[in-house]
C-alpha cells in the first residue's frame, strides 16, 4: 500500500511539470527554506542528490527554482554539458529550464569563437552561447 501511495505522488509530481525534491533530502540540522507554496527552496543535503545527469555532493548547499528544478549545487563528479566539461566539486548553476548557467571548467573549451581556460568559470546564456568565461592570468 505504501509503495502505491509513493508511486502516485511521484506520478502527480511528474504530471505537474517535473519531480520536486522535498525536505527529506536535507540534513536535519541545516537551515531549510521553502517557497510560499511549500516547495523546497534550499538546504544542505544529508546524502548525495541526483537530478538527471547532475550528481550533487552530500553535506553541501543545494537550491531549487520555484518550478522544482535544480537551481544550484556542488557537483560530486565531473558534469558534461555539450562541449562544456564542469570540474568535480564545482558549483553548478542552472536556468529554470534545466540548462546549464555556470560552472568551473575542468578543461579548456572554445564555443562560438570564445576560448575559455581550464579551472576558470564559464557563464552561458540559456541558448548555450557564452556570456562570460575566465582567462588564466
Amino acid at each position: 500500500m505504501k509503495r502505491i501511495i509513493i508511486s502516485a505522488i511521484m506520478l502527480i509530481a511528474s504530471i505537474q511539470g517535473g519531480w520536486c525534491a522535498d525536505q527529506s533530502i536535507c540534513n536535519p540540522g541545516s537551515d531549510i527554506t521553502f517557497y510560499p507554496d511549500g516547495k523546497l527552496k534550499s538546504c544542505v543535503t544529508k546524502d548525495f542528490y541526483s537530478e538527471g545527469d547532475v550528481k550533487c555532493n552530500q553535506y553541501a548547499q543545494i537550491s531549487f527554482h520555484p518550478n522544482g528544478r535544480l537551481r544550484s549545487c556542488v557537483s560530486t563528479d565531473f558534469y558534461n554539458y555539450g562541449p562544456v566539461s564542469c570540474n568535480q566539486y564545482s558549483l553548478l548553476t542552472f536556468y529554470k529550464s534545466g540548462k546549464l548557467e555556470s560552472c568551473k571548467l575542468s578543461k579548456p573549451v572554445q564555443i562560438g569563437g570564445k576560448s575559455c581556460d581550464q579551472l576558470t568559470t564559464i557563464t552561458l546564456y540559456e541558448n548555450g552561447r557564452v556570456k562570460f568565461c575566465g582567462k588564466s592570468q
